[in-house]
């Protein structure tokens, strides 16, 4: 069985993946982020992760 931060750190990779490759996907999650991440079952350390990420992605 997968753990449970496997399972996240694949989610993370697979949401960042997407924003790097994929604009509209990626201007959303930077407006509001709260809203997209809601849609993934990941913990909130896994959310502010990603949203790091998205922020160091667009400097």
């Amino acid at each position: 069985m997968e753990s449970r931060q496997n399972k996240e750190a694949e989610i993370i990779s697979e949401i960042l993946l997407r924003a790097a490759s994929d604009p509209e996907f990626r201007n959303e999650l930077l407006k509001s982020p709260g809203t997209v991440l809601e849609q993934y079952d990941v913990s909130p350390e896994a959310k502010l992760i990603i949203k790091r990420s998205i922020i160091d992605l667009t400097q």
